[in-house]
């Protein structure tokens, strides 16, 4: 092993003893100190009570400083008289008038309290640590106070004494006990390392080591079931990793959720799709309940009856609270034989059937437009020709005029297959493009000059705004005033009053935000009166940077809800009561496309009653110098 694990063994039994004999070493010295100074302290109370019964302090201060030096001598104690109010009446060391009151001294208060009292503490007398012993005598005004006390420098030094001798003991058992704890660090890390090699090779799909038993204790039974382990797994390995492989890849690749729940609904299993349609939570749903998961009664009620009935239940769509807008076409299976703490188990089959609706509904709406479009004109044209055909041509020029409707809505029946087959050709990319470099200032002002009596009988002002000096772009020049004429046939039909106007503006490289940064996909539903966007992403910028073109009105404007469909085919939606006039609704589901084919974006800003803004945002080309 790269790091010597028997170091470390070894290091930590050496690390156990020295903490052992620390803690002992120290226990025992306090132990003793506390021992020897209680014996002193009884000593010293048991003289002074010795003393206080026959002694009868009387005379001056150097006759009872005399007194006490005698008693000192037989005692060996330092003997000191103190009155009932602190005075100091004579002491065996030292001048009583001399020495400060001592009624506030430890002993003497709890001997004043007590009738005894003791206390260890710096003598600043002598110069050195003394213990301290006072006891109360005599009775009333004669009452006073007999104090000893001893310099504890001999205990201490005998402790020390003692001390030394403990630890030199202990370091010689320390020393004793660190082979045996060096062999007991090798024999165990070997164990280890050969469990730690067992297993590294058996994670490598190694099961043809085996170990060996040392002993009966808790590292053996691990290692002989070890060796148990490795000679089943070795059988069983190659029988499971080929399915395994398969059904992992099978699981991987089906694009339909997998899940298997238990009797109680808890669930047991789950493949990618699965995990992505719970936003990716993965491993931490495993073990709950499929309803904290998934809420969906349909989904309970499909699970429940699979598990009841004999046979499985016809599938079912499902709707999902965390995503509403997402319909699932539910399967459920009651699964008979599974492993053992699975009985009882639910496979439960999930296919995203969103898109499928989509083109349903795709489909329907386009039906439903195109019947509706085609059945307008052939109503009128059948209803004209009837006419004429009950009436004849008496009435020269009332016949003139159904003639002239049936001729309007032929046309328009012409523009509209005409319309719908182009949008096809575009989307097939079977439209012959002619992709050069195009000034677009030159096509803007023709299709501006081919809408002004338009727009001026309606009343509005049409304006250009076009800076000299813009960059040309790369398109087909017929594509772009295709576009124009949609745009602005849009914009003179949806705008009663006010104004449209068309400029053009270029941005440098790096100022095109991109897919990623551009306008939002789809609207955002402001209700303080922002813009909201429309942004349909293609690949326009480049080296160059890009060209947007702009057709801005002051029209009815588009909801937000109906913002995201504008373009698609047929698209009308609620016009307000003002809107009279009516499109195909096939206008900007070709620019949108065009625009596609020439490597552009269409970005559509609107806010509903105060107008919409167009861009078309085209690649521009490169000066010859770049």
């Amino acid at each position: 092993m790269n790091r010597k694990l028997w170091i470390r063994f070894l290091l930590l039994y050496l690390a156990v003893v020295f903490l052992a004999v620390c803690v002992a070493s120290l226990y025992s010295h306090v132990r003793l100190r506390s021992h020897f100074v209680a014996l002193l302290e009884e000593d010293l109370y048991r003289t002074a009570r010795t003393l206080s019964v026959v002694l009868e302090p009387r005379g001056d201060e150097a006759a009872l400083d005399a007194l006490c030096r005698e008693l000192k001598e037989p005692s060996g104690y330092r003997v000191t008289l103190i009155d009932r109010e602190g005075a100091v009446l004579g002491d065996s060391d030292r001048d009583a008038s001399s020495m400060e009151n001592h009624l506030y001294r430890p002993e003497v208060r709890s001997a004043l309290d007590r009738g005894f009292g003791s206390a260890i503490r710096f003598s600043h007398t002598l110069n050195y640590p003394m213990l301290y012993c006072a006891v109360r005598a005599g009775s009333g005004a004669s009452s006073y106070f007999l104090r000893l006390s001893v310099p504890l420098e001999g205990v201490f030094a005998e402790l020390s004494t003692i001390r030394s001798n403990i630890l030199q003991g202990s370091l010689l058992a320390f020393l004793a006990t660190a082979p045996v704890l060096f062999l007991l660090s090798r024999r165990m890390s070997r164990r280890i390392e050969r469990v730690t090699t067992f297993v590294q090779a058996a994670r490598k799909g190694d099961f043809r080591r085996r170990l060996y038993v040392g002993s009966r204790d808790e590292l053996g039974v691990l290692e002989k079931e070890l060796g148990e382990v490795a000679e089943q797994m070795n059988e069983r390995i190659r029988e499971l990793g080929t399915d395994r492989k398969r059904l992992l890849t099978l699981l991987e690749a089906i694009q339909d959720g997998i899940l298997l729940v238990d009797a109680q609904e808890r669930i047991l299993f789950m493949n990618p799709y699965a995990r992505e349609i719970v936003r990716g939570r993965g491993e931490s749903v495993v073990g709950r309940r499929l309803m904290e998961v998934m809420r969906s009664d349909e989904l309970h009620g499909l699970v429940r009856l699979a598990r009841e009935g004999a046979q499985p239940p016809e599938p079912r769509e499902v709707f999902f609270a965390r995503d509403p807008e997402r319909p699932f076409l539910a399967r459920a299976m009651y699964v008979r034989e599974t492993a053992q703490g699975a009985s009882g188990a639910c496979l439960v089959l999930l296919r995203d059937i969103t898109e499928r609706k989509r083109l349903e509904k795709v489909r329907a709406d386009f039906l439903s437009r195109v019947s509706h479009e085609l059945r307008t004109p052939l109503t009128l044209i059948k209803g004209f020709v009837e006419t004429l055909q009950d009436e004849g041509f008496q009435d020269a020029p009332q016949a003139q005029r159904y003639l002239k409707v049936v001729e309007e809505n032929t046309d328009r029946l012409v523009r509209l297959v005409g319309d719908l087959v182009r949008l096809s050709s575009i989307e097939l990319g079977r439209l012959p493009l002619r992709v050069q470099a195009v000034s677009l200032k030159e096509l803007v002002c023709k299709a501006v000059l081919a809408f002004e009596v338009r727009a001026r009988e309606k009343g509005l002002l049409l304006t250009l705004d076009i800076p000299d000096g813009l960059p040309a772009v790369l398109a087909d020049p017929d594509r772009v005033t295709e576009i124009l004429f949609n745009l602005l046939d849009n914009a003179i039909k949806f705008t009663p009053q006010g104004r449209i106007r068309v400029s053009a503006t270029a941005r440098p490289p790096g100022a095109e935000q991109g897919e990623e940064g551009g306008p939002p996909a789809g609207p955002a539903k402001h209700r303080d009166g922002r813009p909201q966007f429309l942004h349909v992403p293609q690949g326009a910028g480049g080296p160059a940077g890009t060209v947007v073109l702009e057709v801005e009105d002051t029209g009815f404007g588009i909801p937000a809800g109906e913002l995201p469909r504008v373009t698609e085919r047929f698209f009308q939606g609620e016009r307000k009561g003002q809107d009279r006039e009516q499109g195909s609704g096939l206008g900007l589901a070709i620019v949108k496309h065009l625009v596609k084919v020439m490597g552009g974006r269409l970005a559509i800003r609107s806010r509903e009653g105060r107008g919409t803004a167009v861009e078309v945002i085209l690649p521009a080309v490169l000066d010859e110098d770049g």
